[in-house]
């Protein structure tokens, strides 16, 4: 029986002028980050962050979280697993019952420097053969999957870049994309994958805002 992972994709727009009701939801130490937040995207992903874990894993005070030498946050119950990614729009939380990691970003412009120290060879020539946008997108699908290999073990690109090499030998990739953002999440066996979307859509997450 394959392994399952819930992988819930946030749009922290709907959030704008329903931060009182986020600031009473999350925990101390998500609104201590939404407060230092000096632009107005990152504020709303922090309050957002803290509205999913709490919705989700019913967290609501800094005690309930513990984190490793690179700030990868768990839960102290060791209950339920989770990771968290945000970039520019969005927030994404991964739940699992085993070890995730999951990673969003924007389209982001080619950087041949990155290529060359982080991606292995079959994946330099294939970015190399694409031009223009294709490169691009090709360029940060590869990169949330690497970031996501990474988060699944709990380090960071601090530990050197060949982790994000040696990484890709042990695990599974899921991939899938949300406007001009992909989305990668990282197991250590094949998982079943739930996408929950909430976006202006969704009437539920409306009215839960």
């Amino acid at each position: 029986m394959a392994e399952s992972v819930k992988i819930i994709i946030a749009d922290a727009r709907l959030a704008e002028g329903k931060e009182a009701y986020l600031l009473s939801q999350a925990a101390p130490c998500y609104v201590k980050k939404h407060k230092a937040s000096k632009i107005k995207k990152d504020a709303l992903q922090e309050l957002v962050t803290g509205y999913l874990l709490k919705h989700y894993l019913g967290i609501s005070k800094d005690e309930q979280l513990t984190y490793n030498m690179y700030d990868k946050p768990s839960l102290a119950s060791a209950e339920t697993c989770f990771n968290i990614s945000h970039s520019g729009d969005y927030v994404v939380l991964a739940i699992a019952d085993y070890e995730v990691g999951v990673d969003i970003e924007k389209v982001m412009p080619f950087h041949e420097a990155t290529v060359k120290k982080v991606f292995h060879t079959k994946q330099k020539e294939e970015l190399y053969k694409t031009e223009g946008l294709a490169r691009n997108e090709r360029f940060t699908q590869m990169w949330t999957q690497c970031e996501a290999r990474l988060k699944l073990k709990g380090v960071g690109f601090a530990e050197g870049w060949d982790k994000a090499k040696e990484s890709e030998k042990c695990c599974s990739l899921y991939t899938t994309r949300i406007d001009d953002y992909f989305i990668s999440c990282a197991t250590e066996n094949p998982a079943d994958i739930e996408i929950v979307t909430l976006n202006n859509e969704d009437e539920k997450w409306r009215k839960e805002l």
